[in-house]
Parts: C-alpha cells; structure tokens; sequence
C-alpha cells in the first residue's frame, strides 16, 4: 500500500503503469483531432456530394464532379475520362493544369496504360508511383510528370460510365484508403447526379422533337410548299442535334443517285454564314444545293437508303466514296438516317459536325430517327392531299369545259347559223352589215371559247411552259403598248407544241411585240397562236404605220431566220399607213 506495510493475507497487490499527465492530454487532442480531421472530411464530402447534385447541364456538371473531386482528396490534378460505347475513351475532362501546359501537351490520354488498365477492370486502383506499375505507358510528350495516382469508376446502375483519376496529392503524400472511401462515395454520387442530367437532356430532347415535328405537320397542312417544308426539316434536326450541317437528299433522275434537295449550315437566322459552335468555321458548299450524289448498294448512302437503318462514322477518318462531298468542307463525324420508315425511305438525312468534334451521341439516334420518320410520312400525307386537291381542280376543269363545249358554243354557233340565215333576208345594206358583223363576233367568240377549253383540258405543268409564257408576254407588253393587246390561242397550244419550238415562238412574239411597241404607233395589237395539221402559227397584227420603204428590218430578219432553223415560213403584209401583220409558220415539234 502507499504506506509500504506488506498486505494482509490473501490479498494481492496491483501493480498500475505510471501514466504522465503530459502523454495523456497529447493522446486526447490527437485523438480529438482525427475525430475533427474526420468530421471535417465528411462535411467536405457532403459539400461535395450537394455541389454536384446542382443543376441538369451534362457538360458544366462533368466539369464539376472533377473539381470536386480534386479538392475532396486534395489531388493537385485530376481528370474524368468518358467511356463511349465502343469501349474505349471518348472525352477526357482534365482540371488542375494551366494554359501553357494543356497547349504543350501533343495529345490527351486516349486511354492506354493506367487509364485503359481502369477501363478494363473497373475497380478501384491506388499506387504510391505510376511509373512502378507494369501497365504503365508513360505519359503524351510535353504532359507534366505525375507520380501517385488514385483511380475509381463512375458508375451508372450496372453500366461503367466513366472513371476518376486523381495525380499527385498538394502536401507530398500518397493517397490514403480514406481518400479512396471518400472518392468512392463522391464517385457513387456523381453516378446519379449524371443519369439525372442525361434524363432531363433526353427529356428535353424528346420535347424539342416534337415540337419540331408539331410545326412541320402544321406547316403541311395548312399548304406551305413541300420545299418550303424540306428546308425547315432540315433546319430544325441541325438545330436540335447541335450539327454544323444537314443535307436532306432524295432520289435523282438517274439510277442509283440521290439529289441534294436542301443543304442547311449556319447562316441565316441563328448565326453567320459558315460559323459554327466552339469557334470552329465549315467552308460554305457552294453549289451543293442540286447536285447528284452516289447511292449505289454498296456505298454507305445506298446502305442506309436501301436498309432503312442510320449509320454513324467519321468522314475525316473513313470516307465513303457516297460522302466525299462532305470531307471537302472540313466536316467529321457525320449521321445518316433514312428520310422515313424502313422499306419505304424517301431520301436519307445526314447530320455532319465538324472535323474533330465529338461523334454524335447513341441516345440522339432513336429520337433523331423518330423525327426523321414523322416529317417523312407528313410530307407524304400532305402530298397526297395536293394531289388530291389538284385531281379535284381538274375535274371541275373538265366538267366546265364539257359544259362550254356542249352548251355554249352549241347555243351560239346555233345563234350564229339563225343570223346567216337572217342575212338573206334584209335588204338594207346597213342593217345587213350589222348583222354579218354580230355573226363574225360570235365566230371569234366560239373560237375564244374553244381556246379556253383547250386550256382547261391541259394540265397546269405543260401550261406553264407555253400558254402561261405567251399570256405572260402579252400581258407585259400593255405598259410599253399604252394599251392590253387582244390574244386567241386555238388549239392544243400546251400539249402539241414541244419545248424547243416553244422557245422560238415566244422570242418571235417578244420580237414583234417590242417592234409594235417601238415603231407601229398603233391603237390595236392582235396575237393569235393556233395549232392544227401539226403546225403551229403565230399571228400579230397592228393597226399602226406599217413599215416604211427602206425601212431597216433586222428584226424581221430574226423572225424569219428562227423559221427557217425550224422549217417553217414568214409571210409579211404591211403597206404605209395601213398596218402590219406578220404570219409565223413553223412545224409544232422539231424533226430528230
């Protein structure tokens, strides 16, 4: 005991290891600063785990998970590498270098090494030197040198998104099993903070498409025009899938080749021409617009126009000879999908970025198909209407000009033969004059008619080339005339008259038109172009001077050479004073 009297029988004496009172306080603060340093870690981890879990953007919330990262394990670099769907490293988002060494550096890490050694076996990794670990590949040329190395995967359910790499911790020292917990936890958080980013992108994706798609079905029916409507596709899927060009090609005339209808870049309306997002230029296609591209089964374009399924590639790297014209340019990663369902594509919509940006994303592919596939079928849709519209049209045409032909001209050609007969009659020579001159009006009116009959049997395209060409010239010539000229077309004018001979008859009538104009000082111009025998005949006449003796006559010289490049003839009636007709005779189609 304390008095150092020995102990009474059985008892024994205990022995206590003297404790200094100076190692004891110094055992309770290091033990109180650990449990400080740890609570310290956990409240970083939890900053860390809110940080990230703030806001939707995928590619600023990649950026942050990194930082994070590097300040949670107190890592001088850090890095996310993206693992794209062929298994190896598409992105790589580095934190911790400068300006002058990222500039330095050749190449990023393309996943070789220590970094494809965490692709491959998806596990956790910690070492005290890179350099020591048989996988090691040393680093890109102008790369700063690293030494300790922490690495974790970034898991999203069973599926690897990426993975962290941790380099060179700020105080000297290696990384602990506690810095590898923290990353693990951080890395777990961050798994899901990415799939909720990637499901509001697609979210947003699918509202953007089908938005798209309500505009374009809107602008089919209320009856914008089918190229109109191609061009706000095309503008619509650049735009929703962040392309630096859409080309949308349909079949050409010839076989096995597509027709470039619409080729979409940045430009009007969203920025200037050839600018595209990051800084990067795309050369303008100049004359890209109509021009006739390969679609042979064996090149990538037939592939998915005759399969129906979209193809993805790079034109940088593996051109095909169907996608060439986009190489020129400076475009890389491209995307073909067939413009409509499987088995029944109209054309294909290719999606090209620029060389050297990153592919287009696999999660875009089936709602970019989608797109592609709905504005097909409602352009279709809205083509069939048209054509039934246009069908409509022409029935009514023909049933009004049944009517005319059974009814009208049937009535007047009747009034016409009572007044011969009425003729007869009269003895008074004016009276009679009036009544040949009623009968001659309604001559002229009939052929009037007819003519109109013809024009409505005869289908708008074929009108347009000729009909539409003359009545457009007649009607031009009224301001230089001072008056509306009087025209009659007699005849299939639309249908018997071929493109060739068509062409040389409205250079003759804009000839004598622009001669009348200039020279006659008439008050009355007559055209009439009739068809009949296989001959086409253009008449014009004036009231005007005529053409006086000596006058010079190169226009007339042109009129009559163009007749006889064609086998035809030119009559001239003109006399000082009394007028000029002029009788244009040529054969309806050219001789092969």
């Amino acid at each position: 005991m304390s008095n150092g009297e020995n102990p009474a029988p059985g008892q024994e004496r205990l022995s206590l290891p003297e404790v200094r009172l100076d190692d004891l306080l110094h055992e309770v603060r290091s033990r109180l600063s650990d449990i400080s340093t740890t609570q310290e870690r956990i409240r970083t981890l939890l900053e860390a785990v809110v940080s990230i879990g703030e806001g939707l953007e995928l590619d600023p919330l990649l950026l942050r998970i990194t930082e994070t990262a590097s300040s949670l394990v107190n890592a001088r670099y850090g890095a996310l590498g993206v693992i794209g769907p062929d298994g190896e490293m598409s992105r790589f988002i580095p934190v911790g270098l400068r300006p002058d060494e990222i500039s330095s550096i050749e190449h990023w890490p393309r996943g070789e090494g220590i970094l494809g050694l965490l692709i491959k076996e998806p596990e956790p990794l910690r070492l005290g030197d890179v350099s020591d670990h048989p996988e090691s590949v040393g680093f890109p040329r102008g790369h700063p040198v690293m030494r300790t190395f922490l690495g974790v995967p970034i898991r999203i359910r069973d599926r690897v998104f990426g993975n962290l790499y941790m380099t060179d911790k700020r105080d000297g020292g290696q990384f602990t099993g506690d810095d590898e917990l923290l990353l693990r936890a951080l890395a777990t958080a961050a798994g899901t903070a990415i799939e909720n980013a990637q499901l509001f992108s697609q979210t947003q994706s699918r509202e953007t498409w089908l938005d798209a798609s309500g505009q374009i079905t809107t602008r089919l029916l209320s009856g914008a025009p089918p190229e109109e409507v191609l061009r706000l596709v095309a503008r619509r899927a650049r735009l929703m899938a962040h392309a630096d060009v859409c080309v949308l090609a349909m079949p050409g005339e010839e076989a096995d080749t597509l027709t470039v209808r619409v080729w979409d870049a940045p430009g009007d309306g969203d920025a200037p021409e050839g600018a595209v997002p990051g800084g990067r230029a795309v050369p303008p296609a100049a004359g890209m617009q109509g021009a006739t591209v390969t679609c042979a089964p064996g090149t990538l374009l037939g592939r998915v126009y005759l399969s129906g399924h979209p193809v993805r590639t790079d034109v940088s790297e593996h051109c095909d000879p169907s996608v060439e014209f986009l190489a020129e340019p400076g475009l890389g990663p491209i995307l073909v999908l067939p413009f409509g369902p499987p088995g029944g594509a109209r054309g294909v919509l290719l999606l090209a970025g620029a060389a050297g940006r990153e592919e287009f994303p696999d999660a875009w592919m089936g709602m970019l198909a989608s797109f592609a596939d709905q504005a097909a079928v409602a352009l279709e849709l809205a083509e069939a209407r048209l054509d039934s519209e246009r069908l409509s049209v022409l029935e009514d045409r023909d049933r009004i000009a049944r009517d005319l032909h059974d009814t009208v001209i049937q009535r007047l050609y009747a009034t016409a033969i009572t007044l011969m007969g009425t003729v007869r009659r009269i003895d008074d020579d004016t009276s009679s004059q009036r009544v040949q001159k009623a009968v001659t009006d309604l001559d002229d009116t009939i052929r009037q008619i007819r003519s109109t009959i013809f024009a409505l049997q005869s289908s708008g395209e074929d009108s347009a080339r000729l009909r539409s060409r003359v009545l457009d010239l007649v009607n031009g010539a009224t301001e230089s005339l001072g008056f509306a000229p009087r025209l009659l077309t007699q005849g299939p004018v639309d249908t018997a008259v071929d493109e060739t001979t068509g062409g040389h008859l409205v250079a003759v009538l804009r000839e004598l038109l622009s001669n009348a104009a200039r020279h006659a000082h008439a008050t009355a111009v007559d055209v009439e172009v009739s068809v009949a025998d296989g001959r086409v005949v253009l008449r014009v006449s004036d009231d005007g001077a005529g053409v006086p003796e000596g006058a010079h006559r190169s226009g007339l010289r042109n009129v009559a050479s163009r007749a006889e490049e064609l086998g035809g003839s030119v009559e001239v009636d003109s006399a000082p004073g009394e007028g000029t007709a002029v009788r244009w005779s040529v054969p309806a189609r050219t001789r092969v």
